[in-house]
């Protein structure tokens, strides 16, 4: 058997793992273990990347359900290998999807991207997408972060984001999808779209907000403006206590602000502040409140001024 093919005792496990991802019942945790299979197994890897070429030059939409026999194993094992590495991918990633492309920002950075349906996504400060394009559906994973989507109207192939246990589903729209530690929340600015969480859905109308904390769900219509200066490098801020307004500053810089003292974290500002420079906000903020600044290396100390 030459370098990189696959032995029968590795096309014995991918059977297996066909069988448990192909299940009603897959989880994430499956998926999780069968691409730690791929990186383990030795030949798994390149057995799976080469069958899934050969199916993907097979120009099959959609890979047939069969079994893998023993003949397979023989000499012209070429064609069969091919619909096994096609049942691979469509129970892994869905009908005729392929693998995942993943976008990501790092801390203090912005990116647009490009999608290959025309679609276009702004990335917020350390965010991070999956995507998987077919030619029946389209889906994105917010693994972390924020995310501004502009759909390109397909009616034939709903744009589906996912983020957790919630998903919005869209065919030409423009909304944010905010995913953070505790809190989840999408909000609609053009079109409209359908969210989907747990066994409830909504309708969401331009305007509309939806917003997850634990089993809370809160629906409201904030101003527009206001949750969308991000997308410009901006953050505004209406008389919001100051331990709101570093968290959310803090973001965007490697540098935190640290707040020294509970009587600095519950003033309250407002104002329109340009992300990713810290400095510069403490000192505006020194001459509008009562607020020591000290300035240290690793760190942005704020302070109430006795």
């Amino acid at each position: 058997m030459g370098e990189g093919a696959a032995s029968d005792a590795t096309l014995t496990q991918a059977a297996a793992w066909l069988a448990r991802l192909r299940s009603e019942e897959r989880t994430p945790a499956d998926e999780a273990g069968f691409r730690a299979w791929l990186a383990e197994q030795p030949g798994a890897r390149q057995a799976f990347d080469d069958i899934n070429a050969a199916f993907e030059l097979s120009g099959a939409r959609t890979a047939p359900v069969i079994a893998i026999r023993r003949p397979m194993l023989k000499a012209g094992v070429a064609a069969g290998l091919a619909l096994a590495a096609g049942l691979a991918t469509f129970m892994l990633f869905g009908p005729g999807l392929a693998p995942a492309e993943s976008f990501s920002t790092n801390v203090g950075e912005q990116r647009t991207v490009a999608l290959r349906d025309g679609s276009m996504v702004l990335l917020d400060t350390a965010s991070k997408i999956e995507v998987r394009l077919s030619a029946r559906r389209r889906k994105v994973e917010l693994v972390q972060g924020r995310a501004h989507f502009e759909v390109a109207k397909d009616r034939r192939r709903p744009f589906v984001v996912e983020g957790g246990l919630r998903s919005v589903t869209a065919v030409g729209t423009v909304f944010d999808v905010w995913r953070g530690p505790s809190e989840t929340s999408v909000l609609l600015t053009e079109g409209k779209v359908l969210l989907r969480y747990g066994e409830d859905s909504r309708l969401m109308a331009p305007g509309d907000r939806i917003v997850f904390r634990g089993d809370r769900v809160i629906a409201d219509r904030p101003a527009l403006d206001t949750q969308t200066a991000w997308q410009t490098g901006r953050a505004v801020f209406e008389s919001q206590p100051l331990s709101e307004v570093v968290a959310e500053l803090n973001r965007y810089s490697r540098r935190p602000l640290v707040l020294a003292d509970r009587k600095v974290a519950a003033m309250q500002i407002s104002g329109t502040y340009k992300v990713g420079d810290v400095g510069a906000f403490a000192v505006s903020l020194s001459r509008l409140l009562p607020v020591e600044v000290t300035t240290l290396p690793d760190r942005v100390v704020l302070q109430a001024r006795d």
